[in-house]
């Protein structure tokens, strides 16, 4: 029972945005009345992490046809996004690790982990993996990765909105679009959805929920075994879910130590959506992807937080995914070598 008031609320909060236009109002909507509830005291239990997973699962699977498309696409536009985003993670670790080390006296493990930008589960799960978070440092990385993504959701919207984007999806009940045929190939992306889980938990890779998936899903989109896309009531139900699960670890933090946390990662955030904007801003017109997108290919964040927002804008979300995958692969490169090299157990 109480898991099913959570999800309510989130869906209250998704319903409140729609009807008051509000930009990709399922995961902003559920974001904000799950963190106000929960802030003002109301214990709201958080989702399962095994619905989390599922959500993660779909959503790697959703982007299986865009990366398929890209793919036909990659060339020295793409060499140049993933360099951009390289350059950025590099940029963000160093600015970061200072900041949070010295501002905020955190232990050098904590600070890495909290500079790195990467998605809150991922980066969840590489402290967990590494036993960098403890029961006093957890909360802090996961309301710093929080607020990073709840900025980037607001700021996106914000720029969206002002160039004309339509983040509504036209009428109310396209965001619960089904589309239900009797066609095997429902039957090839059930198998391709169960598979994509069933590796997912055995390999057990930090972040292999989203990324494992994309792989699988784009290798059969490309190779033509699948065409059938991922009905938008599945991306509306994980906008709603990674919406109350961010709210509800936003409006739980450690309130104690909220304004300097928040602040810290507001300074953070804003020092990379400078630098982001302006390598889009510099490279966009040589790429040929547009500001926004090359943007948020570049953005804080992880591949199912930002694919969710492509998504909701309609932009090229296999180049966004492609690039977020790169990132990826790298932070889980240099994730491990920095905190060995660092020796977490050092202040």
């Amino acid at each position: 029972m109480p898991l099913i008031v959570t999800f309510v609320v989130g869906i209250l909060g998704g319903v409140l945005a729609t009807l008051i236009h509000a930009p990709i109002p399922w995961l902003l909507g559920s974001l904000l009345i799950v963190s106000l509830v929960t802030g003002c005291g109301v214990d709201l239990q958080r989702l399962p992490a095994t619905l989390e997973k599922w959500m993660r699962v779909l959503i790697g699977v959703t982007l299986g046809p865009s990366v398929a498309n890209s793919l036909e696409a990659v060339g020295s536009s793409t060499l140049i996004a993933v360099i951009a985003s390289l350059a950025t993670v590099l940029l963000l670790m160093i600015i970061g690790f200072n900041l949070f080390q010295r501002r905020l006296q955190m232990s050098r493990g904590e600070a890495f982990l909290s500079a790195l930008p990467g998605g809150l589960s991922f980066m969840m799960a590489l402290a967990d993996e590494l036993k960098v978070a403890d029961k006093a440092s957890r909360p802090r990385i996961a309301l710093i990765h929080t607020v990073r993504v709840v900025s980037l959701v607001l700021f996106v919207s914000l720029i969206a909105t002002m160039l004309g984007s339509d983040l509504q999806k036209g009428a109310f009940l396209e965001w619960f679009r089904l589309d239900l045929t009797l066609d095997w190939q429902w039957l090839i992306l059930l198998v391709v959805v169960l598979c994509s889980m069933w590796l997912a938990e055995t390999l057990s890779i930090a972040g292999g929920h989203v990324t494992i998936p994309l792989v699988i899903s784009s290798m059969t989109y490309a190779l033509g075994f699948l065409s059938l896309p991922m009905p938008q009531l599945v991306i509306t139900i994980a906008m709603v879910v990674f919406g109350s699960i961010l709210g509800r670890e936003l409006g739980s933090g450690p309130r104690n130590e909220y304004p300097r946390l928040a602040g810290a990662s507001l300074l953070l955030t804003a020092i990379a959506f400078v630098f982001g904007a302006l390598l889009a801003w510099l490279f966009g017109s040589v790429t040929g992807y547009g500001f926004i997108t090359l943007f948020l290919a570049l953005a804080p964040g992880g591949i199912a937080e930002v694919s969710l927002i492509a998504l909701a804008l309609g932009l090229d979300v296999g180049i966004i995914a492609m690039v977020h995958l790169c990132r990826f692969l790298f932070i889980m490169a240099i994730g491990p070598l920095g905190l060995r090299r660092l020796d977490v157990n050092k202040t």
